[in-house]
């Protein structure tokens, strides 16, 4: 009977490990928690070089940290065709609180521009030159003054300019032309998000965020509509970022030409708990 009541036990404790390990292995990894204050102006001061992620091209990179009550979203890219993307373009960062891959809560910023017709000439007709290149992304950054916003719980869908503060989302772009960077940086309350702030639920689920590069106009997505971005469906095989220095993850398309298709990369991770830091 011993022998049976052993042989049991063991069973039993066996059973339970496989059990915990299948459920286990659904939950994503725990994100970093962010202890310094972060100020979206755009200045990657606050922020670790190289960021954490990278696009396939490595064209991009970006990371995502959190606090008890707000979501930190950092991504920068050196690469020039990649920074009239992003300005002419226009990008889009997603949140699923479900760790899923849906675009129902989003911030479109910088907003798709006009087409430039004469994008690779100058005044005078001549080949673009490296100072035309600069003043043209500063013009184009003088033009990404507002954000457009859907799906935020306590924020009304619309348009918001930067400066107003009519909502508690922070988002700011700025060419730092010192080290040839573009920088974007937003802050968005978990509140808005989830409903709540920080909380023992939240922190035990798997959360999404997704960064979306638009197509260009008549590529992949690109629907001529250049005052709005592109909420439509995604494209399938979408994928999860991948990791610098130990990140791990797939992509979704990723092309460096102006007619480039949309491209999307998602991060699934837990929210992370301060309690340890």
């Amino acid at each position: 009977m011993q022998k049976n009541a052993l042989s049991s036990l063991v069973l039993g404790s066996l059973l339970s490990t496989l059990l915990l390990t299948s459920c286990s292995h659904k939950l994503a990894p725990s994100g970093n928690y962010q202890t310094t204050p972060v100020v979206a102006d755009g200045v990657p001061d606050e922020w670790k070089l190289p960021l954490r992620f990278s696009n396939e091209s490595y064209t991009l990179q970006y990371t995502v940290t959190n606090d008890n009550k707000n979501i930190y979203i950092c991504i920068l890219s050196r690469d020039e065709a990649t920074q009239l993307r992003m300005l002419r373009n226009g990008m889009s960062v997603c949140f699923d609180p479900k760790g899923e891959k849906n675009k129902n809560i989003s911030i479109a910023f910088p907003i798709r521009k006009q087409p430039e017709p004469d994008a690779y000439r100058n005044r005078s007709g001549n080949p673009i030159t490296a100072a035309d290149m600069k003043s043209r992304k500063e013009q184009l950054l003088l033009q990404s003054d507002y954000y457009n916003t859907i799906g935020f719980q306590h924020i009304e869908n619309g348009q918001y300019a930067l400066k107003d503060n009519k909502s508690d989302i922070q988002v700011a772009m700025k060419l730092n032309n010192e080290d040839s960077l573009l920088v974007y940086e937003a802050i968005v309350p978990i509140k808005d998000v989830l409903g709540a702030d920080l909380s023992p639920k939240s922190e035990s689920r798997n959360f999404s965020v997704g960064i979306v590069l638009n197509a260009a106009p008549g590529q992949g997505g690109g629907n001529g509509n250049y005052s709005r971005p592109s909420y439509g469906g995604m494209r399938g095989g979408m994928m999860g970022m991948r990791g610098m220095g130990g990140g791990r993850g797939n992509y979704g398309s990723s092309q460096r030409s102006a007619g480039a298709k949309e491209e999307t990369d998602w991060y699934q991770f837990q929210l992370a708990s301060g309690k340890n830091n």
